[in-house]
């Protein structure tokens, strides 16, 4: 009997080979993915919606098309095959029925696990905040600062970066010499941030530089960020282990982008507790007014969270901004008559003096619906994000065109896709026309209805106010004092997507100067 044993001992010794482990090892391999493929696209809930193959049984396909930036391109056309809904991953759906967009984005939709990446550090901001209850509680702690009656005491603020602003570049460039318009929009932007949150400018303008290579920090973040969304299940599993706490996870000692931008921050924030200490009066800025909030146990927020929200500004305050406008110079630049009504319409108001040397944001909203149009398209056009924005599916589930989501399901709109939208905005939607925006009052309302350059919702961008602040003055006052000559009118700029936000690059113009400029 024994003798038995140690000749079967013997023998399944024997078969463990490298080569026949390597080969049990590609066979489980092969099973889990013939397995994960059958699954997903015959028994899975989701399998009656359209969209391609390999969407339907792996992330890695919408992963490598973000890798290769031609996601909403490839999702465009991929609507017009198989219609307004697509399944883009094994349990994520893309909708780009923009009338769909308060259903999708209604106010007890929570996030999906899409946000938790760890690419902007451990601690959540109020982006990633995933369940609607816990985002509506710590936003309403955040929102003060953002509030339109805030924003509005600071225009003058904004007013001085401005004209900061517009004497750098005539000083610079009003000779007729060449720039990229590109990272000078983002200058402007980030200094304006930098005053409103943090109490003073970064400086960008005043170097014409990219200053500490934050504005290249934030875009070498954007990739992985991406990725990490996109991949979420592996994500949540490798943030657990020793190679993702060290390499995926950012945090300031990083060498990263993301980890320079923290470093940044910290300084700030240890900054302003010294000048406390020292008994200096804290401005009213955001930061200060994150330091003095209170729960509503009346304790101070913890210094994890402010540092997330902080991070946040960082992020989003300012490139978002800053593709907006570039949008608007690559758009309205390239098309004649739309320069041309514009430039008409402020010469008029301007003359008519109905627009202050600096124009008042509430003087451009009554007396400049061209301009305002012309904001309006540019990002409906360009959104600074043209990204997904996963929510699940409530309890109920969600009926689309014939086919059932099941509670729980992911879906998904993108504003570069929803603002694409023909049966809302017509068989011109692609088609940069302002005065798509001012020829009914009840096509109006519409559009602002189902926009969602700024996010949709409960969620909708808490910074909304600030750029539209900045949006709404800054091109305008440039076109005043400032005649931009597109260098090459064929190609006016270059717009890249990284990991589903937005910018412009290469967009080389000359100025000249105006002899009727503003007031």
């Amino acid at each position: 009997m024994s003798t038995n044993q140690d000749a079967s001992s013997s023998r399944i010794v024997s078969l463990l080979t490298p080569l026949n482990i390597l080969l049990a090892l590609s066979a489980f391999i092969t099973f889990k993915i013939a397995h994960q493929i059958i699954h997903y696209r015959f028994f899975h809930p989701l399998r009656n919606f359209p969209g391609p193959f390999w969407a339907s049984v792996t992330r890695l396909w919408i992963a490598y098309h973000n890798i290769i930036a031609d996601e909403c391109e490839l999702e465009l056309a991929l609507h017009k095959k198989y219609g307004p809904v697509l399944r883009i991953t094994p349990t994520l759906l893309l909708v780009s029925d923009a009338t769909k967009l308060p259903e999708v984005y209604n106010r007890q939709s929570n996030k999906s696990n899409h946000y938790i990446t760890g690419s902007f550090g451990k601690t959540e901001s109020l982006f990633n905040m995933q369940d609607h209850k816990h985002h509506a509680h710590f936003r309403k702690i955040a929102a003060g600062p953002y509030a339109f009656s805030n924003i509005k005491k600071m225009e003058p603020m904004v007013d001085r970066r401005i004209e900061g602003w517009l004497d750098r570049i005539g000083e610079l460039f009003g000779n007729g010499e060449k720039f990229d318009f590109a990272p000078w929009a983002v200058y402007m932007a980030y200094d304006i941030i930098s005053e409103i949150g943090f109490g003073a400018p970064f400086g960008f303008v005043d170097s014409g530089s990219d200053v500490g290579g934050l504005i290249q920090g934030f875009h070498d973040g954007l990739l992985p960020f991406g990725l990490m969304a996109r991949l979420w299940p592996f994500t949540h599993w490798i943030k657990s282990t020793w190679i993702g706490e060290k390499y995926l996870v950012a945090k300031p000692e990083d060498d990263s982008g993301i980890g320079m931008l923290m470093r940044f921050r910290d300084k700030l924030i240890i900054q302003r507790q010294q000048d406390l200490e020292e008994g200096k009066k804290g401005r009213v800025d955001l930061l200060q007014t994150f330091l003095d909030a209170r729960t509503e146990k009346g304790e101070p927020l913890e210094m994890e969270y402010i540092k997330a929200e902080i991070l946040l500004v960082l992020l989003a305050g300012a490139d978002t901004t800053g593709t907006a406008f570039q949008a608007m110079m690559a758009y309205i630049m390239s098309n004649a008559s739309v320069y041309e009504k514009l430039m008409r319409e402020i010469d008029e108001q301007t003359k008519a003096g109905r627009l202050s040397k600096m124009p008042l944001y509430d003087e451009v909203l009554a007396h400049c619906p061209y301009y305002v149009a012309c904001v309006r398209e540019s990002m409906r056009l360009c959104p600074s994000a043209p990204n997904i924005f996963p929510r699940v599916v409530g309890p109920t589930g969600m009926d689309l065109y014939g086919n059932f989501a099941p509670p729980g399901t992911e879906i998904t709109c993108n504003p570069w896709l929803v603002h694409r939208d023909s049966n809302v905005y017509g068989p011109d939607v692609l088609s940069f026309r302002p005065e798509r925006w001012l020829e009914s009052e009840e096509k109006t309302k519409e559009y602002m209805r189902l926009n969602m350059a700024f996010g949709y919702g409960a969620r909708v961008c808490l910074g909304k106010d600030i750029a539209l602040m900045e949006l709404y003055k800054a091109p305008l006052q440039f076109f005043r004092m400032f005649r931009p000559e597109i260098v090459n009118r064929e190609v006016p700029g270059r717009f890249v997507v990284k990991g589903g936000v937005g910018f412009w690059e290469d967009m080389w113009i000359r100025v000249e100067r105006r002899l009727k400029c503003g007031g």
